[in-house]
């Protein structure tokens, strides 16, 4: 009986990519390997017994092999829903993404129709949760004007949905400067006209140098409450019905709530 390799990477699509590429080259044996991501809390989100890690460096020309391989010999819906799952914050989405790809190489683009499979169905409805959250956020994010004309937001998505969202925004405001940032990851999304998006780690923002809102931010938020007050019909409201449509833990973000 062969020792279990599990293949410890980076939470990243890249790195996810990078080990599969990996383990797949190895031909050790799909059903002896696991593909495993780096937890924030330790070096290895949970120890085996009697299995030998092997530590993987992302490695982007690897990855790119990887996702050139979904989209040619399976399909870019394929590709797109594994590569939404890699953003989620499903603990073991690594190795379940693998094991999409073993089964997706082997039926080709009709894999998203199996759905009664069980490693296509939690794909998908992993996939589905993560689509969900960054289109609920098309609409909920709210930015507050700065004293030097940067429009700001903080946000606390359950998944890591910030390249979902920002071409949304970068798209509708292209003559704006703007940034989005992800609270829960230390992420940022930046956005300056005339130049593309990016991304970048800010382990810490400062908040007192975001409360420097410009002259006339406070008086656009009181409009913007008051016109929210205003809509409201006393006798159809449905916190219910509310809380169903609006999930209450995007609230804390939205100016009409504070």
């Amino acid at each position: 009986m062969n020792m279990k390799r599990i293949y410890l990477c980076d939470d990243s699509i890249d790195g996810i990519f990078t080990a599969i590429y990996l383990a797949w080259n190895s031909k050790y044996g799909h059903s002896n390997i696991k593909i495993e991501e780096k937890s924030d809390g330790s070096k290895y989100s949970n120890i085996e017994m009697f299995s030998e890690y092997i530590a993987v460096d992302t490695d982007y020309s690897l990855a790119k092999k990887v996702s050139s391989s979904i989209k040619n010999k399976i399909s870019d819906e394929a590709y797109e829903m594994v590569y939404r799952v890699a953003l989620s914050d499903n603990c073991g989405k690594a190795d379940l993404i693998y094991r999409f790809l073993i089964l997706g190489f082997s039926v080709g683009s009709k894999i998203t129709q199996h759905l009664s499979n069980d490693v296509v169905n939690n794909v998908f409805r992993i996939n589905k949760n993560v689509n969900n959250e960054a289109h609920h956020l098309f609409g909920f994010i709210r930015f507050s004007e700065q004293e030097n004309g940067l429009l700001t937001s903080i946000i606390h998505p359950q998944n890591n949905v910030l390249t979902l969202i920002t071409p949304h925004f970068a798209d509708r405001l292209p003559q704006e400067s703007f940034l989005i940032y992800d609270e829960n990851r230390k992420i940022a999304a930046f956005h300056v006209p005339g130049n593309p998006w990016i991304l970048a780690e800010i382990p810490e923002i400062d908040r007192d140098n975001m409360k420097k809102i410009s002259f006339g931010e406070d008086e656009y938020r009181d409009l913007w409450k008051a016109f929210y007050n205003h809509i409201a019909i006393k006798e159809r409201i449905n916190p219910k019905l509310q809380r169903s449509n609006l999930p209450l833990r995007f609230r804390r973000d939205m100016t009409e709530f504070k």
